[in-house]
């Protein structure tokens, strides 16, 4: 195939050889298919890059633009446009513009037409300067010379440098017939973030430039793919949308087309593909959605909030190998594929149907059992849990074993951690490999802190329910729960932590970069003494001292299995919270190493600031390293993609497929009921908090959560009771109001929108918030 003269200074539409991306810049080389295609364009003429070239030759453009080809370089648009103005442009090149606008005729609008404009990845709209209504040989002749330097203006070298396009890079020029426009407007063959069978049209009175430069607000219409003759529409809007739909034809891809229409007709102005696809691409992190029911039950606490790239490339496969391991040991792995761990619109959720063939491979499991344990209550198609038996007798035995062997290597993986921690080798100065390496080794130590800490959480609910268990018969459901919690109180109160631990999740933000202190020990009154003789005083009935003397004990054995069930209880939790707290302590080492990659990508000039280190996968640590990370432009995609899911909140406690990510609906009445997490009562006014960091929560308020985790333990000791919608007996939220001495109610969904800015009254032994008439802010 023949092209276009590389040399000539000026070329015309669908004339001759097809004008390349190389000569005429991205709209030129469009147009000019389009033209080929059979549409209607407005008379136009392209000043090619060739002529631009010419001029930038000249050695007093060509030493400014050398310094500028530098993108850490600060010159002023103004600087680069007298820049341009100055030179002389050769007689040739200033002859062929004049005739092409001469040829063109009438006023003209003279638009930009970069060798990088318009793609498919980056459309550079509004970047390069455009100039409107343009008469006059003089007045063309300067027009394309600002043309030429909005090429090197701050904005557009921005622009690229996110993208990482850089090269020989040039300016074409577009000179089209301005089209006296009745109206004017674009039309997107695929509605962006809306509905991919619909087209957008956006129009204006007159000419579409105030719309797209954002001056004017536009009529939008939408208008079904299928049919764009529906009546509901004006006829401009259904001819605009058939337009837009032919040029997607034409073009094999979606379409973002500007129009404008005379009294007779509808003029094709420009056409370029879509960078702003229907909805959201999806995050490489996310789980293909499929039909498997998801809980966010048992994960919200180990791996809380919308969590970025690295941060979960390393702490959900921790998780999931945990979970592995576990399953192994207690021989219920299940036969079939899939994660356990998965993440759905950035937050991380259970494979519940997995967990289900888990519990059937599982020796004396039952999907009952699943459904209690994260629930609270066996779903009705449950099948009973099986009892009795060799292999439930075999079962128990390794249950038994692994959580022996739990209470010991907690203990050594917190010795290891505290080693680790307390002499921190220097970091700035190791190579890239030995960081690397040293890394690697953390992560590694982090798989099996993480499965033990799974194994002696386990152990610690299986100790609370053998407790639970043996007071219901004797006090029923509502006075065993409470007492349970009483005598367990404090057992997870820890000693102070240091600054540099993980706030809520291995590898994440540590409490040093949020300014705070790591959550410690806190001064409140030891109930759990108290509540243990309270609680053997109420056993000893009639019924209880009956029960002892038919059975002929001398000893009270029964008291004292009580006794040795309390310790176990209280032990298991403490356990648990000291195992929680090491791993976030080891998880703050990482996060160290973390932000001195981020350093040096940001002295690389991949990253802008360490902390952007999060938006990478794990595996492009390396190559980024090297100097082949992803792009800027794919970087600031994956943040603004997170902090949209961070505006979305949290996921339903149980879904299937693509969640709906509303907040539930409010509940009515004076008198909400949730579960009793933590004894006593409290008045107070209900405060709703998002953040637990960036807050003016007020000591003496109810706080009120959607959800919470070891980060929002410094709100814990300033509120006066707290409220969340999701959450049981042994959650973080429970365990820590207990230590307090705060008075708790869990798994009230709906509560954020209720009790805002509400006077209520919190009751944590029976799980109830009291609203209070007039009690609104």
């Amino acid at each position: 195939m023949t092209v276009v003269d590389s040399e000539a200074f000026t070329a015309g539409l669908g004339c001759g050889a097809p004008l390349l991306n190389a000569v005429a810049g991205g709209k030129g080389s469009a147009l000019d298919r389009l033209a080929r295609s059979g549409f209607t364009i407005p008379p136009t003429s392209i000043v090619t890059a060739t002529a631009y070239r010419t001029v930038a030759e000249h050695p007093d453009l060509a030493a400014l633009l050398a310094r500028l080809s530098d993108p850490r370089a600060m010159v002023p648009a103004q600087v680069v446009d007298e820049a341009f103005l100055a030179v002389p442009v050769p007689d040739s090149v200033a002859y062929s513009i004049v005739e092409a606008a001469r040829g063109v005729g009438g006023p003209v609008a003279v638009r930009s037409s970069a060798t990088v404009e318009d793609t498919a990845g980056a459309s550079f709209a509004g970047q390069y300067r455009s100039t409107l209504g343009v008469e006059g040989d003089d007045a063309v002749l300067r027009a394309v010379r600002l043309t030429w330097a909005s090429l090197w203006h701050p904005a557009p070298r921005a622009y690229r440098a996110m993208w990482g396009i850089g090269g020989d890079i040039a300016m074409a020029v577009v000179i089209m017939r301005m089209v006296r426009a009745r109206t004017a407007g674009v039309a997107f063959t695929v509605d962006p973030g809306g509905d991919p069978d619909l087209v957008r049209v956006e129009s204006v009175d007159g000419l579409g430039e105030s719309l797209v430069s954002g001056d004017r607000t536009p009529e939008v219409w939408l208008v079904p793919r299928s049919g764009v003759r529906d009546d509901k529409a004006p006829q401009v809007v259904r001819a605009a949308a058939d337009l837009a739909l032919r040029v997607e034809r034409a073009c094999g891809v979606p379409q973002d087309v500007e129009w404008a229409r005379d009294d007779e007709r509808v003029w094709l102005v420009q056409a370029r593909p879509i960078t702003v696809a229907s909805g959201d691409r999806t995050d490489p992190c996310d789980t293909p959605v499929d039909d498997s029911e998801l809980t966010t039950n048992g994960i919200g606490e180990t791996l809380p909030g919308v969590i970025p790239p690295l941060v979960w490339d390393v702490a959900s496969v921790l998780v999931e190998e945990a979970l592995r391991d576990a399953l192994d040991a207690l021989r219920g792995l299940p036969a079939r594929d899939g994660r356990f761990v998965r993440r759905v619109r950035g937050r991380a959720a259970l494979d519940l149907d997995l967990l289900r063939a888990s519990a059937r491979t599982m020796p004396g499991g039952s999907e009952a059992e699943i459904e209690r344990q994260y629930f609270g209550v066996a779903a009705d198609t449950a099948e009973p849990r099986a009892r009795g038996g060799p292999r439930s007798l075999a079962h128990g035995l390794r249950a038994a074993a692994l959580r022996r062997r739990s209470v010991v290597e907690a203990e050594v993986v917190i010795a290891a951690i505290d080693e680790i921690v307390a002499t921190p080798p220097p970091l700035s100065e190791r190579p890239d490999d030995d960081l690397l390496a040293y890394r690697r080794r953390l992560i590694a130590l982090g798989g099996r802190a993480m499965t033990v800490e799974l194994a002696v959480a386990a152990a610690a609910v299986a100790a609370y329910q053998q407790l639970t268990d043996f007071l219901l018969p004797h006090l029923g459901d509502s006075a065993a729960s409470s007492f349970a919690q009483r005598v367990t109180s404090g057992a997870g109160t820890s000693a102070a932590h240091p600054a540099t631990m993980c706030r809520s999740i291995f590898a994440g933000p540590t409490w040093a970069e949020a300014g705070l202190d790591a959550p410690g020990r806190a001064p409140r009154r030891d109930e759990s003494k108290a509540a243990r003789l309270d609680l053997e005083r109420r056993l000893r009935t009639p019924r209880w001292r009956r029960v002892r003397m038919l059975t002929g004990q001398i000893v009270d054995v029964r008291m004292h299995l009580l006794r040795r069930l309390v310790g176990d209880a209280a032990d298991g939790l403490a356990r648990r919270e000291r195992v929680k707290a090491a791993v976030l302590i080891l998880g703050g080492e990482v996060r160290r190493v973390h932000l001195e990659l981020g350093r040096r990508l940001v002295a690389a000039g991949v990253l802008d600031e360490a902390t952007q280190v999060d938006l990478l996968h794990n595996r492009e640590l390396a190559p980024a390293l090297r100097g082949a990370g992803p792009p800027p432009v794919e970087l600031a995609h994956r943040a603004r993609w997170l902090a949209r899911r961070q505006v979305e909140g949290p996921l339903p406690v149980r879904f299937t497929g693509t969640p709906d990510v509303a907040a539930p609906a409010a509940p009515t009445g004076d008198q909400l009921t949730g579960w009793a997490a933590s004894p006593g009562t409290h008045t107070g006014r209900a405060r709703v908090v998002t953040d637990p960091v960036d807050t003016d929560f007020a000591a003496g308020e109810v706080l009120v959560a959607a959800a919470t985790d070891a980060s929002w333990s410094p709100l814990f000791l300033r509120a006066g009771a707290i409220v969340v919608e999701r959450g049981g007996p042994l959650s973080h939220a429970a365990i820590v109001a207990r230590e307090l001495g705060v008075p708790a109610v869990l798994n009230l969904p709906g509560s954020c929108a209720a009790l805002d800015g509400r006077m209520v009254t919190v009751d944590g032994d029976t799980g109830t918030v009291t609203v209070h008439s007039g009690g609104t802010q």
